[in-house]
């Protein structure tokens, strides 16, 4: 009988534990670990939930923007990619991600998707928006390459083109 108990109250408590809400942080750990590890189906659905059960947090439009980089890169799911950026750009207007954001949007339309139209939209918006800020160069470039093969473009590149394009594709990943 006091077997019984234990075992019940044992199982109890496991299942108590299990539907305890995880913090943010150990979300966030969570999701740190299935990157180092490459999971990526496992990583884009810890940001899933962290932006659906956090979405006031100061770092919500930060999980948003690594959901769709996860959809984009790794994935390979790029509407996903693309409606995630979209609902960050919706969500969290004021966020310091929005720039880099909308470049992801069109880089996305451009190069994995090849709808070349959205592409140039986005990318003509981008430029109207910020026409001073350091990835208009690479939104040019990309205006200029839209629809062509990429390694028949790097032969065209002069060294300090290419130079450029690389830092402001640097400067939007972080």
């Amino acid at each position: 009988m006091k077997r019984g108990l234990i075992l019940v109250a044992a199982l109890v408590l496991i299942w108590m534990s299990c539907g305890e809400k995880m913090t943010e942080e150990q979300l966030y750990a969570q999701a740190l670990d299935f990157q180092e590890k490459q999971q990526w189906e496992e990583l884009s659905d810890a940001y899933v939930k962290l932006v659906k059960t956090y979405p006031k947090s100061p770092k919500a439009d930060e999980h948003m923007y690594n959901l769709g980089m996860v959809y984009a890169n790794n994935v390979k799911e790029y509407n996903k990619a693309i409606t995630t950026w979209e609902k960050l750009l919706k969500n969290y207007p004021d966020s310091r991600l929005v720039v880099n954001t909308k470049f992801m949007i069109g880089y996305t339309y451009a190069n994995y998707l090849g709808d070349l139209d959205k592409a140039r939209e986005s990318y003509e918006a981008f430029i109207a928006e910020y026409p001073e800020h350091e990835l208009v160069p690479s939104v040019k470039w990309e205006l200029n390459h839209l629809g062509e093969d990429i390694s028949d473009i790097e032969l065209q590149l002069g060294e300090e083109e290419l130079q450029d394009v690389e830092e402001s594709l640097e400067a939007s990943a972080n």
